[in-house]
């Protein structure tokens, strides 16, 4: 009778989960009818498209790793400047992927098309470790977010070669 019993709680258990999938599957299926873009959770895109990426906050990471990636390789060493150059390298992409437009303009294309050829100058000379290479190829990265924030009508940001140290509480030497 313990095996009639516990077979028929068990039957019991399964049917319940059952409709539960049933039930679970309707309600997805509605919601794709009513949202035929595919977003199967009913208005939410439409209430986050108020939340943008945070296109200041990232430009604030270039900035800041670019003025690190600059102090390290005035005192070549070309292991940070490595490291920063790839944290640079992670942000232009995140920025490319993220898709912005602001204000009109294709930050995510211009990001790249306006500071990649620089760029890729400034990752060859920490190649090479090239100190005069490296500082001149900074120059025209930096000359290139210049032109950037020119076109976007930001020329109010300007970006300049790092004068000293500054704020940060890092040794950059080797």
């Amino acid at each position: 009778m313990n095996k009639n019993l516990l077979s028929g709680g068990l039957a019991i258990i399964a049917i319940v989960i059952a409709i539960m999938n049933y039930i679970s599957i309707a309600e997805l299926n509605s919601n794709i009818k009513e949202n035929p873009n595919g977003n199967a959770q009913g208005n939410k895109l439409e209430d986050e498209e108020d939340e943008h990426y945070e296109l200041a906050k990232a430009m604030g990471y270039l900035q800041t790793f670019s003025h690190k990636l600059y102090l390290a390789g005035e005192n070549e060493n070309w292991e940070l400047s490595e490291f920063y150059a790839h944290e640079i390298e992670e942000t232009i992409e995140e920025i490319e992927e993220a898709k912005v437009v602001d204000e009109g303009y294709d930050i995510s294309k211009l990001v790249g098309t306006m500071t990649n050829p620089s760029f890729e100058k400034v990752e060859k000379s920490i190649y090479e470790k090239d100190v005069k290479a490296f500082t001149d190829s900074y120059k025209l990265l930096v000359q290139s977010c210049n032109a950037c924030h020119q076109t976007t009508k930001h020329q109010f940001i300007k970006i300049d070669i790092p004068k000293n140290k500054g704020i940060f509480n890092q040794d950059f030497g080797q």
